[in-house]
């Protein structure tokens, strides 16, 4: 659709969706309804269909015939809320970006308070769901818990990061390239590029069909430590791999340096030869696995460079300026 006015703000609603048929009208009626209150804005609505085996696909169609608004994208299978939000990222245009869950737990009534954050100079605003269990402290204490040492660790302090109900400016998220289940590091993403990031609390509603799908909560806790350990190495060292190479190529040369030097102490001192020591052997494999690491760090940063200069990534951003360039 085109703009009404070159001044409208517009805000695209991205929901993935998987077999969640059910919901797809109800789930509508609430976000038109907020479209037709703050009639300010421009409204598109892209569905992202994650490989349904219902009739999900059904009812978007028959939706999107019905309003202009509505778009949707039909995946080939079932990828995950991670490659479905990338999907609605590819896919989306306008100036903000609302992400809300299909199955009616995120209440649209929401999104406006979340779009004020954004006009406010926010990038990215997260929902916090304060109430989410009825305060349970048997499920709580854990998600408190994880939540904690992910703004520890990445330092953007979000209390919910879970919560699928988010606004974001296009700017932020337009580039971003979002690989196995990091789709809660997505504030984690925009903030390390320069990105401010905010939270809102948001209402979380009682699921009214069916039952949620959950894992053991020490499966899901260490599947998100493991994401966490990787997305804080890519961003220490995803433009110098050399430094990660190359240190631990170091190391193990001074290993084998060491080594070395215990093996000759040994011969000189009369307690042991060289073939009654492993030392001969461990200073061999030292020094091969620090000349192999050194190598490998050599050609990932070369790959790094090759890669940017491909797909025309500089190693910055640029904010804003008055200068002219191509």
């Amino acid at each position: 659709m085109d703009r009404v006015s070159e001044d409208q703000i517009v805000i695209t609603v991205v929901v993935p969706t998987y077999n969640e048929e059910w919901a797809i009208f109800p789930l509508w009626q609430k976000l038109s309804r907020v479209a037709a209150i703050e009639s300010q804005f421009e409204w598109h609505f892209l569905f992202v269909n994650d490989g349904s085996t219902d009739r999900t696909g059904e009812r978007l169609s028959e939706l999107a015939a019905e309003h202009d608004a509505v778009s949707w994208v039909q995946l080939r299978r079932n990828y995950g809320l991670t490659q479905a939000l990338q999907a609605g990222f590819d896919h989306a245009s306008g100036d903000y970006i609302v992400t809300i869950s299909a199955n009616l737990q995120n209440d649209p009534a929401d999104i406006p308070k979340m779009i004020a954050r954004l006009e406010e100079g926010a990038d990215v605003c997260a929902g916090w769901r304060r109430d989410l269990d009825g305060g349970r402290l048997t499920r709580q204490g854990p998600r408190w818990l994880i939540n904690w040492i992910i703004s520890k660790v990445s330092g953007v302090k979000l209390h919910d990061y879970d919560c699928s109900l988010r606004a974001y400016r296009l700017t932020a998220v337009q580039d971003l390239q979002l690989s196995g289940n990091l789709d809660r590091y997505i504030p984690v993403y925009v903030a390390w590029r320069g990105g401010r990031v905010v939270e809102a609390p948001v209402t979380q509603l009682p699921r009214s069909h069916g039952l949620a799908r959950r894992e053991s909560a020490a499966r899901r806790s260490l599947k998100t430590l493991l994401d966490l350990v990787f997305l804080k190495f890519l961003q220490r060292y995803s433009s110098k791999p050399f430094y990660v190479f190359g240190g631990l190529g170091v190391a193990s040369i001074m290993a084998a340096l060491l080594a070395f030097a215990l093996a000759l102490f040994y011969k000189f001192t009369g307690q042991a030869t060289f073939i009654e020591t492993p030392l001969p052997l461990l200073t061999a494999l030292f020094f091969l696995s620090g000349v192999l690491l050194l190598s490998l760090g050599i050609i990932a940063e070369f790959l790094i460079r090759v890669y940017r200069l491909q797909a025309g990534r500089e190693f910055y951003q640029v904010e804003r300026g008055n200068g002219s360039g191509d």
